[in-house]
């Protein structure tokens, strides 16, 4: 009796250097090979998790018995997992099993696995909604427009919101923003890590370079609590990188304060700059460079966006609309 559970506790021990292993060795290839950002590491990494606790349920004790019919038993898993009653969002389900699919393709490419069982995995398909709401080009400038500039946190704020709505920044790539990236002379953000830890140049419309020059030469120093300093925006208190939850805490309230009811992000901030923009002319291609797209299969979800306009601009145009009744 005791040797089985010997037995059975060496399995178990081998099964998880093996896992760590082989976890240590893809977080290594996809943040230093691939260079992924560290947020997105972090997120493939931690959805491994479940996947191994799977794998220990279905007693596989080794990766290399790793099978197809593993993938799938997973997949059907998630399919069936609920959060507070209701199944998990098509996008939920996607970056768990992308996670999972990305490293069994690893495997294969280290040689530990003969198949690439990655190979026609299907990922759940995304439902073909809108992006979230935007708000409208009235209330982006009264949101911008909320802070009081006669303050130092009141010029910094307004300069992060004057940014977010004037270039469609990410809320890491603001954040994260030094100063050596801020071109004055030319209006230029350089930005080195977007998403994907790809770069790009993004051009400051004329009031957003306006503000935030007026926040580096008037109000940065209040916050600067050493000389070693060198991001763009930081806290109040500490001096340091604010916190992405606290740059989303920051839009919501101001637009709570001039009455705008939508849920404001700095997502949000990112699709209304676009939306207004696509409604104003800007081509597609050219939104792609500034947004940082990789593909302009993700900014022609602002096109579906247009659509909704479309159909309230029927109702009031087209002539079978103005018929008055006979």
């Amino acid at each position: 009796m005791g040797s089985g559970r010997y037995a059975k506790g060496e399995t178990k021990m081998k099964q998880d250097l093996d896992l760590r292993y082989w976890q240590a060795r893809y977080r290594e290839y996809i943040e230093i090979v691939r260079g992924w950002s560290q947020r997105t590491v972090e997120i493939y990494t931690g959805e491994l998790k479940g996947f191994f606790a799977y794998l220990e349920r279905q007693g596989v004790s080794q990766l290399g018995r790793l099978s197809r019919s593993h993938l799938e038993g997973y997949r059907l898993e998630i399919f069936q997992q609920r959060h507070q009653g209701k199944p998990l969002a098509k996008a939920t389900q996607q970056v768990r099993l992308t996670g999972v699919k990305q490293f069994a393709r690893f495997l294969y490419r280290e040689n530990y696995l003969l198949l690439d069982l990655a190979e026609g995995f299907e990922l759940p398909r995304g439902n073909d909604s809108l992006p979230r709401p935007v708000i409208s080009e009235r209330e982006a400038v009264a949101l911008v427009s909320a802070p009081d500039v006669q303050t130092p946190v009141g010029m910094r704020d307004r300069a992060i919101l004057e940014v977010f709505y004037g270039t469609g920044i990410r809320n890491s790539e603001l954040r994260l923003l030094v100063l050596d990236q801020v071109d004055r002379e030319h209006g230029l953000l350089r930005i080195d890590h977007g998403k994907g830890n790809k770069g790009r140049m993004v051009p400051l419309g004329e009031e957003a370079k306006a503000w935030l020059e007026h926040y580096l030469d008037l109000a940065r120093a209040h916050f600067v609590k050493r000389a070693d300093q060198n991001l763009v925006f930081m806290g109040t208190q500490t001096g340091e990188c604010m916190p992405r939850s606290w740059m989303g805490l920051l839009v919501r309230r101001y637009a709570a304060r001039v009455g705008i009811e939508k849920r404001v992000t700095p997502h949000v901030l990112r699709h209304s700059c676009a939306t207004h923009m696509l409604r104003n002319g800007a081509n597609v291609r050219h939104l792609q460079t500034l947004l940082g797209h990789a593909s302009t299969d993700t900014t022609q979800r602002y096109t579906r966006v247009e659509l909704s306009d479309l159909a309230a601009v029927v109702r009031r145009c087209h002539p079978r609309e103005q018929l008055e009744d006979v």
